[in-house]
């Protein structure tokens, strides 16, 4: 059993010597019962993305309201990802993806419940607060049990999870909108949620982590708290006009406000003794490319993420069941490229997948650009899957590179950090694509117009993620 109060230097070392104490088959099964855990916000995902036209005429929304839908899942989401890797070093990985697994179910019954948006918005933000810790928990797990040589093939394995679940999730919902209304559709996350329980208790075992419970007294609250209403007030002021009725990026109080707590929050974590987001962490060059690419990655995804099911809505009409069919092409690419993309990278660095992954980003915004009117649906399933393998090919490739440089006792803060970061990628990208149509929309743009100027604005995050690809490269050794 681990003992509670060892010395720093001692604890620094006592989690990979327990690690390397396990066998290879246990470590792999460890990897898989965090896939479920993992599952959970690929599957609320996709019941947000099947259902959001309906959302969208059920409560007379706008697309910047449903935007705001997204984000109070992933607003909470994000923020909360270092802070239950701060809280792991008190409680541990495990009691942790535990609790936050019940917080999930919780947040999934008020969601099908709910008589009300406002409700329903707050079902959403219950799930994201449950599940924020899954992923940078799991990367930590993964990141102590296996070596540097083959720490690319784990995460891909565990990272296929995602696009799998991405790829049944949509089907799974189509049918259950199409036939019973959005409400039965929280049915599969409800069900999911309750596996993820029973598996990681029964799959991992306990005592994998390092827990020093007087961390409570020393932990940073109060930058937590200013993070919280930093991202809140920025994307208030991005896409405002739901929240105040001010045009997006006019109302100069939440300008105001946004800079005050940002700078306050600096001030904070820079001056705090045991701050819980470790700017320091950045000195690394492959942890600041692999966040700001992994954010840029995600930009795209979220952006593209709010428009397709709407755009397949206005302009095709589609039913639940062929816009789940829709839905699922892109992840069911990305979920085939997503474990050779990490092979890839342990072979031959992160580099070459980068470029690849960029390069259909790229590639596929113009030609959503391009595409006319009356495009069959085969054509854009086919874009879809183009778009889908890109990204996937490059997933594993900056989740290995994050933690390359990073000592293993930081492996946890780093992990949360990175894929906070990330998420505030899909935030912003959410957000501005509403903002974007809706601009285009009152400008006079046709219903087609309008979706192709907002895909198109994107370009800009492509392009510079190819820029990031380029000075992504590793020495063969595996270090910067």
């Amino acid at each position: 059993m681990l003992h509670f109060h060892l010395p720093p230097v001692l604890r620094r070392f006592q989690s990979r010597a327990y690690f390397r104490r396990i066998s290879n088959e246990t470590a792999w099964l460890i990897v898989i019962a965090l896939m479920f855990p993992s599952a959970l916000m690929p599957m609320a995902s996709s019941v947000v993305r099947v259902a959001s036209p309906l959302f969208r005429d059920t409560f007379s929304l706008s697309t910047e309201a449903v935007a705001w839908l997204s984000m109070s899942f992933t607003i909470p989401y994000m923020v909360l990802m270092p802070v239950y890797c701060r809280l792991s070093e008190m409680v541990g990985r495990r009691r942790l993806i535990l609790a936050g697994s019940a917080v999930f179910i919780a947040g999934v019954l008020i969601s099908m419940l709910s008589p009300t948006f406002a409700i329903l918005m707050f079902g959403q933000a219950v799930q994201g607060f449950g599940v924020a810790g899954m992923m940078p928990l799991g990367m930590a797990y993964i990141s102590a049990m296996f070596e540097k040589k083959e720490r690319g093939k784990a995460l891909g394995t565990w990272s296929s999870i995602g696009p799998t679940v991405a790829f049944v999730g949509p089907l799974l919902a189509g049918i259950l909108t199409f036939a019973w209304g959005w409400r039965v559709t929280y049915l599969v996350p409800l069900v999911m949620g309750i596996l993820s329980l029973v598996v990681v208790a029964k799959g991992i075992p306990a005592g994998y982590s390092n827990t020093q419970p007087r961390m409570w007294r020393q932990f940073d609250w109060l930058g937590v708290v200013l993070l919280a209403a930093t991202m809140l007030t920025f994307f208030a002021f991005l896409s405002s006009r739901p929240i105040t009725g001010v045009e997006p990026l006019r109302d100069l109080r939440l300008a105001g406000l946004m800079v005050l707590l940002s700078a306050l929050f600096l001030w904070r974590e820079l001056s705090a003794g045991n701050p819980f987001i470790n700017l320091k962490l950045y000195r690394h060059r492959l942890f600041r490319i692999a966040s700001l690419g992994a954010a840029l990655r995600m930009m795209t995804m979220g952006g593209t993420g709010l428009l397709i099911p709407l755009f397949l809505a206005d302009l095709y009409q589609v039913d639940g069941v062929l816009m789940g069919v829709m839905l699922m092409i892109n992840p069911a690419a990305m979920s085939v490229m997503v474990r050779y993309g990490g092979q890839i990278s342990d072979r031959w660095g992160s580099r070459r997948p980068l470029l690849m992954g960029f390069a259909a980003q790229l590639g596929i915004l113009v030609v959503l650009f391009l595409l006319p009117a009356g495009t069959p649906l085969w054509m854009l399933g086919c874009v879809f899957a183009v778009h889908g393998l890109g990204v996937g090919t490059m997933l594993a490739a900056l989740h290995r590179i994050a933690l390359l440089e990073i000592d293993e006792t930081e492996a946890s803060v780093a992990a949360g950090m990175y894929t906070f970061v990330r998420f505030v990628g899909v935030a912003v990208g959410t957000s501005v694509a509403g903002v974007l149509y809706q601009y285009f929309m009152d400008r006079g743009f046709s219903t087609l117009a309008s979706y192709q100027s907002a895909w198109l604005c994107f370009v800009v995050a492509a392009l510079a993620g190819l820029v990031l690809a380029v000075m992504s490269g590793e020495r063969r050794d595996g270090t910067a």
